[in-house]
């Protein structure tokens, strides 16, 4: 490295381009380290299991009318009518669905002060055909029964009933035990209930929610104005359940049907602000990463330009152009190295105030590592071409007088 002394020499000698080259690596590392970081965390939000049966559901709203015996009635008769529809493998009603943004979140204790909840869940009344219509998953206890199903005409909440939890909150109800649960009374919104059994995963309506994992599934069956069901077609026949089972609900004299959506197409619409946001994220750090290696490339054939007589003096002392080509990627990197380094202060700096300020995840130091690696190969791909062009200056140049 003998190339080294002379360098830092050269650099300290004129400091003010370098200095700038130097800034602009370290502020170009810092956001781009947080920027696809930030881009890692939607992606991963944008693929999270749903632990539902997406790719064979669709749900609606429709409107009852009459008495409540005769809403019942009605209901009943919908999802008897829908179930025997040859490509319908399962039907049940719910009252809200995940990622709809809309439903009820409610206070769960293992007492029933207000002042001693543990946390928050969403929660949604079914009956004992909830677990087999959305596809979830049993881990633990037993499924809801037949027995267990309560009618209630509104705010099914506020009834004792058998309930089940999802795992993530089962785990926080009893973070060493999380089977534990299973035959405890907890209480929600003050409200006793029976869990009897434990989903894999079922998510809240809400997905920005703290609470997004917690939900607790309730075996009572509400029936008001407005009902929503939930249909689960045979695999493969979705859009061919989805056309009959409108046209028969439409036969039915004064039926309204609203939000008719597959599974898919409501959490694509809940994910759309966060795919824009991850592909903005995308754009920023393309054009992040281009503005810095043309700076780095600007600077590079500033510094040749300038050196030109230098390099030809050097060429004709006996430097190769393997040489020339040595010296200058050699001082890209020491460029880059310093810029990293304040980069890397800065990006720690800003990740401490970040995380104890606004409770945002830090950055992991693999991100940190990754992004210096990175940062450093594209500085070396951006001087390559002017490193080459040094080092074909003749020696004859030296001679010439400027």
């Amino acid at each position: 490295m003998r190339d080294l002394l002379p360098i830092l020499k050269t650099l300290n000698k004129n400091k003010a381009s370098p200095l700038l080259l130097i800034l602009q690596i370290a502020l170009t590392f810092t956001i781009l380290v947080n920027a696809i970081y930030m881009m890692v965390l939607k992606e991963r939000e944008l693929v999270q299991p749903t632990g539902l049966a997406e790719s064979q559901l669709f749900s609606f709203r429709t409107h009852l009318e009459g008495s409540d015996e005769e809403k019942n009635a009605a209901l009943d008769t919908d999802l008897a009518d829908i179930r025997a529809l040859a490509s319908v493998e399962s039907v049940s009603t719910i009252t809200s669905m995940p990622l709809t943004n809309w439903g009820r979140s409610l206070d769960v204790g293992l007492t029933p002060e207000e002042d001693e909840r543990i946390t928050h869940a969403g929660y949604y009344g079914s009956d004992d055909t909830i677990v087999d219509t959305l596809g979830l998953r049993v881990v633990a206890g037993r499924n809801l029964q037949h027995n267990d199903v309560v009618h209630t005409y509104f705010d099914g909440h506020t009834e004792s009933a058998s309930v089940l939890v999802s795992q993530d909150l089962a785990h926080k109800i009893r973070p060493n035990d999380w089977r534990g649960v299973i035959g405890e009374t907890i209480y929600v919104e003050s409200v006793p209930q029976k869990v009897v059994g434990i989903v894999e995963t079922m998510k809240s309506p809400w997905r920005f929610w703290y609470a997004y994992d917690m939900t607790v599934i309730s075996s009572v069956r509400e029936h008001y104005e407005e009902s929503i069901i939930v249909v689960k077609a045979k695999p493969g026949q979705r859009e061919i359940a989805m056309e009959e089972v409108q046209a028969l609900m439409l036969k039915k004299p004064g039926r309204q049907l609203d939000a008719f959506k597959s599974f898919e197409q409501i959490k694509t619409e809940n994910l759309q602000a966060d795919y824009a946001v991850s592909q903005t994220l995308k754009a920023v750090i393309a054009a992040l990463a281009c503005v810095t290696m043309l700076g780095i490339f600007g600077q590079a054939r500033y510094t040749v330009n300038k050196r030109r007589k230098q390099i030809g003096t050097r060429r004709a002392l006996g430097a190769t152009q393997a040489d020339i080509l040595r010296y200058f990627m050699i001082e890209n990197a020491v460029v880059s190295l310093f810029g990293i380094t304040l980069g890397i202060i800065i990006a720690i700096t800003a990740n401490i105030y970040l995380v104890n300020y606004f409770g945002l995840t830090s950055v992991p130091g693999d991100y940190l590592i990754a992004g210096a690696i990175v940062m450093l190969l594209a500085g070396q791909l951006a001087v390559t071409y002017p490193a080459m062009i040094a080092a074909r200056v003749p020696p004859a140049i030296a001679t010439r007088t400027a």
